[in-house]
């Protein structure tokens, strides 16, 4: 029986001079093991429109295939709506696709709001979304989150331009515009500060 498909995307935090060899790397793997490479995301696929975001918009990364705004399984189809870099047009449900990519620095910052109400969670997404109008350099969606919350979950591809604090004032303030309460954000993994005060510090204990 065919394992469901699985949509990987590889995040890399490398050196510039080190990118393109990284990627040749994971590209060798994710083909060896029968895999499709969909796209080379690149700074120079950035600046030509192939962003990430418009590739998993494209591949249906974004809506929710079962109830409850869940995820499961494979797509309802073989066909591939984005022409892949490297790899057969249609994807093999045992292997699925893979989005390779090495990027600047993203910050996933995301905000609870006190709500079951995805669609409440979604329209503040998007009007926080550069996408939607709102603050450059972010990206947000609406996710269930269960227990009578949902999030609002960014991408911040601008830190030093447009930082957490400037999201959760934002969404407060939308919120506040639904009758919804707002929890404190968090960062789904450490920001690039938190990472730069640990390897100071780590500097430090080691000199010592």
């Amino acid at each position: 029986m065919a394992r469901p498909t699985m949509l990987a995307c590889c995040k890399l935090y490398i050196s510039e001079s080190r990118n393109a060899a990284a990627l040749r790397a994971i590209e060798q793997a994710a083909c060896g093991g029968g895999a499709v490479v969909v796209n080379r995301f690149t700074d120079d696929a950035y600046n030509r429109g192939r962003t990430l975001a418009s590739i998993r918009r494209q591949l249906g990364y974004f809506k929710p295939n079962s109830s409850g705004d869940q995820w499961r399984g494979a797509p309802e189809t073989d066909a591939l709506p984005v022409a892949p870099d490297a790899g057969p047009e249609r994807s093999p449900r045992s292997k699925g696709v893979v989005v390779v990519g090495a990027t600047g620095w993203v910050d996933n910052y995301n905000v609870p709001v006190r709500t079951g109400d995805v669609e409440a969670a979604r329209r503040i997404a998007r009007a926080v979304s550069e996408r939607g109008g709102g603050l450059p350099s972010v990206q947000a969606m609406g996710l269930a989150h269960g227990g009578g919350v949902v999030e609002v979950a960014c991408n911040l591809l601008d830190p030093a331009r447009v930082g957490a604090e400037q999201v959760q004032g934002m969404v407060e303030r939308l919120a506040a515009g639904e009758g919804l309460s707002v929890g404190k954000g968090y960062f789904t993994d450490y920001s690039q500060d938190k990472i730069v005060e640990l390897y100071f510090k780590s500097a430090a204990n080691t000199e010592g």
